[in-house]
């Protein structure tokens, strides 16, 4: 049991870390060569516990769409609706990365220490497994040692 809670919160790790990762990654190709450009809500659709949007930008003639974007935290109006104007900041060798304008990250600002938070709690649930397992073996190595005398 200790064993499969271990490897359940390394995964929880692992996957906080490459999210974690990503947006960080995606937050430097954009500050290496930032282009504004301005998008267009083209589809709003409620999920549990808000809304998704679906905003589609012009870049270098090409047309590019992107989802989950932090919508109403920065992005000019406070209850965005479809054909409302959003600015973006795409990068410039990788147009397909964006995020809002005075964003400093494309998952949103908030993103961040929830991901790092993640992360924490992923290792730290792989060293308290590690110290139960620890435990159970040293609980194990005694009660040989006892029932050898």
């Amino acid at each position: 049991m200790p064993l499969a809670i271990a490897a359940l919160c390394l995964g929880v790790a692992v996957v906080g870390g490459c999210s974690l990762g990503g947006e960080i990654s995606d937050a430097r190709t954009i500050d290496a060569a930032p282009v504004r450009v301005h998008g267009v809500i083209d589809r709003v659709e409620p999920v549990k516990g808000g809304k998704t949007y679906w905003v589609s930008y012009r870049f270098g003639g090409r047309r590019f769409t992107t989802a989950n974007l932090p919508l109403g935290s920065g992005a000019g109006p406070t209850d965005p609706t479809t054909g409302s104007a959003v600015c973006l900041e795409a990068s410039g060798e990788h147009p397909g990365t964006v995020r809002l304008c005075g964003q400093r990250y494309p998952g949103g600002d908030d993103l961040i220490p929830t991901e790092g938070l993640i992360v924490l709690a992923g290792v730290v649930g792989v060293l308290m497994a590690a110290g139960w397992i620890l435990k159970i073996r040293d609980t194990g190595r005694d009660a040989r040692s006892v029932a050898a005398r």
